[in-house]
């Protein structure tokens, strides 16, 4: 069930989990967790049915050095959350991106649980390499294709919604702002307001926060500052190693036959509306891990004027959303009629996604960045939100060592692009070194968040065990991309997605003991924590 706080009063609820975050991971996972265990789930969003604009109030962040551009626009507070605008790329991280890496699990305790997300997200079968790529990359570089759900499925809401409001165990309630954490020998007591003054007190015996990397890293911060006497369990690392993936176009690709580029590596249309596209990460056994950091390169294009492909793009954003696309969107995808027609003979003939007409190629490159212990999250004495909470507080930049490895790393892939054949589809032409530091020194990040509450073997060395347990508060469980001690070398969501199916498949084989609830009951007052 759905429902809203605004207007409701009073509540308190009693259930087995309580899930804080409805969004790309959270709604999946308490769907999953009720069906799969049979338990009383209760879900706390702070968002509405959507988020209107491409900001939200609760989301703002005091940046204490280089803004953090990830900490505005990379969200959204809504069921579905940053489902609601995400590009949807879905590729797990290759093993060795774990190797010597801080990593208290292997990905081979992971990869089991690929084929239930795939289902779930409506993916093509197959793997993430393409053994028929017409180029040999060895030995220091492989293609990985990443697989991407139509745009129908990347809303979760439209993957998963229909299930949640059916199921008579699962309580979604929208508008709960969470103020209050309060850990008790039974397991927890939650507190969440509306912005009009309505409360819902709810009591769990596991508390799962999935409210995405910075805001599960606050709450946390809260949870340890409101619960004193948990303070010197709960790890000192809780806030630190924040990071994000480091991506910059560092080459124009000219083309030499540019039809046969394009199908090399533009994207690739899969049946069922998902697409695939090629990027060329490490090889699992190059020496070259050994100097440079988990990365990956992919080609995309840059057009100067807006047109067809740009109008196409927008009415799938307004259907992501669950929305209907203006009448100025529609004029604009007529203005680029003859571009389409031409797409649309490639989507089947060819089974790509055809260049934009007067499109640049870039070859952008993304490397993992180092989590620096002094780039972190912290709870701001002066700056409080809505609500009177204190807001994030976030140290991170881009260091001269990012940099320096960004430069190792791009001169790794142009020789791997020139000696691997490459050049006989299109030629490599780097963009000076002065002119890809000076657009570095400004990024804010590709709103690839991780670190911040890191997994570890003990409180020393992360936050949350390999079961995603706190340290100090182990009826608490952490389920965000900030528990993933290193960026990889891909997209971080798949791999945050088998952790919270792995996380189900634990609960229903009682891994984790916890204490059974009484039924859930509604009552007119809300108690204190």
């Amino acid at each position: 069930m759905i429902s809203d706080l605004v207007d409701k009063g009073s509540l308190t609820e009693e259930g087995d989990f309580l899930v804080i975050g409805a969004g790309t991971v959270g709604l999946p996972f308490c769907t999953e967790l009720a069906t799969a265990t049979g338990k009383r789930v209760i879900c706390l969003e702070s968002g509405g049915r959507s988020q209107d604009h491409e900001t939200h109030p609760l989301n703002e962040v005091v940046h204490l050095a280089l803004p953090y551009e990830g900490a505005q626009k990379g969200r959204f507070r809504c069921i579905g959350g940053t489902s609601t605008r995400w590009g949807g790329a879905l590729i797990p991280f290759q093993a060795a991106d774990l190797f010597n890496a801080g990593w208290p699990i292997k990905i081979d305790e992971l990869l089991p649980y690929l084929p239930k997300v795939e289902h779930i997200f409506g993916l093509s079968e197959g793997g993430y390499t393409d053994e028929k790529f017409p180029i040999d990359l060895r030995p220091h570089y492989v293609n990985r294709l990443a697989k991407w759900p139509a745009f129908k499925h990347r809303n979760v809401v439209n993957v998963v919604g229909s299930r949640a409001e059916a199921l008579q165990n699962l309580q979604v309630w929208l508008n709960a702002t969470v103020t209050q954490i309060r850990c008790t020998g039974e397991g927890v007591e939650v507190v969440a307001s509306t912005a009009g003054g309505d409360q819902i007190k709810v009591c769990a015996a596991r508390l799962v926060i999935a409210a995405g990397a910075i805001e599960t890293t606050r709450l946390a911060l809260l949870l340890r500052q409101q619960n004193p006497e948990l303070s010197s369990a709960i790890s000192p690392v809780l806030g630190c190693g924040f990071a994000d993936h480091i991506s910059i176009g560092v080459a124009e690709i000219r083309p030499v036959d540019a039809a046969a580029l394009n199908k090399v590596v533009g994207f690739r249309f899969e049946p069922g509306g998902s697409m695939r596209n090629i990027r060329f990460e490490l090889a699992m056994d190059t020496p070259l891990r050994q100097t440079l950091p988990p990365s990956f390169v992919h080609i995309g294009f840059q057009v100067d004027k807006p047109g067809g492909f740009d109008a196409l793009r927008d009415v799938f954003r307004y259907l992501q959303q669950r929305r209907l696309p203006p009448p100025k969107v529609l004029v604009h995808l007529l203005k680029g009629l003859p571009w389409l027609l031409r797409a649309v003979w490639w989507r089947f003939v060819h089974r790509r996604l055809l260049y934009p007409e007067g499109a640049r190629l870039v070859a952008h490159v993304v490397i993992e960045q180092t989590a620096a212990s002094d780039h972190t999250i912290t709870l701001s004495n002066s700056h409080v939100d809505p609500f009177g909470l204190p807001r994030a507080e976030i140290n991170w930049s881009i260091t001269a060592a990012d940099v320096e490895k960004l430069h190792r790393v791009t001169d790794a892939f142009e020789q791997t692009w020139n000696d691997a054949g490459f050049s006989r589809y299109g030629t490599w032409k780097r963009y000076p070194k002065d002119q890809i530091g000076k657009k570095l020194a400004h990024s804010g990040g590709i709103y690839h968040p991780t670190g911040s509450t890191q997994m570890g073997y003990d409180a020393r060395s992360g936050v949350v065990d390999a079961d995603l347990r706190m340290f100090g508060a182990p009826q608490v469980q952490l389920l965000s991309t900030s528990v993933l001690p290193t960026g990889g070398g891909a997209n971080p969501t798949m791999m945050l997605l088998l952790l919270a199916m792995r996380c189900v498949d634990q609960h229903v084989n009682a891994n984790f003991p916890i204490h059974p609830a009484s039924p859930a009951k509604v009552s007119s007052q809300v108690g204190s924590v």
